[in-house]
């Protein structure tokens, strides 16, 4: 006769298999419950909730009048669930070699590209820094225009200051020919003309 646990490791191994073995699981489970274990015990051995394996027992007792133990739509459920599992477990299936390289080659591009876009931002920046240094006049340009307006306002200076003396010069020379001329007798009618030097109107004396 077998022990409870051998029963019970035997049901869970044949639910694992499938639908066509749930009646066998069903006999393993009702002789376990016959020695004294409790639904929950048997649910926890066979890994299903103490709900499914009352189910199950009616099932039997019912003489397995259905085709399953859980009807069509349990049936139709359970086999959307087994979809959706192996669904995802192929979701989470690990990626082959081929694949993780073309991933790794992806990564390796994609970081390459980046730097590359970084180092061009970059080298836009330091040009864009070095044109607006080149326009703002350092203190050497600052010092040469100075000196060059110094130089222009010399030359204005002196043209001006050159002038100046030549229209000095000009009047002090109208000047020295006009005392020359003021030491003119001049008779006129019987009188004596001289010629002032501020004046051109004769006067007699």
């Amino acid at each position: 006769m077998m022990t409870i646990t051998e029963l019970l490791s035997r049901a869970k191994h044949a639910i694992e298999s499938g639908e066509t073995s749930l009646h066998a699981a069903a006999e393993d489970i009702a002789s376990a419950q016959e020695q004294g274990a409790t639904q929950r015990q048997i649910a926890e051995a066979v890994g299903k909730s103490p709900a499914w394996v009352n189910r199950l027992l009616k099932w039997r007792e019912s003489g397995y009048q259905d085709a399953t133990a859980f009807g069509p739509q349990a049936k139709a459920s359970r086999q959307r669930a087994e979809r959706v599992q192996a669904t995802e477990q192929k979701k989470q299936k690990p990626a082959t070699t081929s694949e993780q390289a073309q991933a790794t080659a992806a990564r390796a591009r994609a970081e390459t590209a980046k730097a590359e876009a970084a180092r061009a931002k970059a080298d836009a920046q330091k040009a864009k820094a070095e044109a607006a240094k080149a326009k703002r006049p350092t203190p050497g340009r600052l010092e040469l225009r100075r000196k060059r307006r110094r130089i222009a306002f010399s030359r204005v200076r002196s043209a001006a200051t050159q002038r100046k003396r030549r229209f000095t010069a000009a009047r002090v020379n109208s000047w020295s020919k006009l005392s020359e001329c003021s030491a003119l007798i001049m008779p006129v009618s019987g009188r004596t003309l001289r010629v002032s030097p501020r004046s051109n109107a004769p006067s007699s004396a």
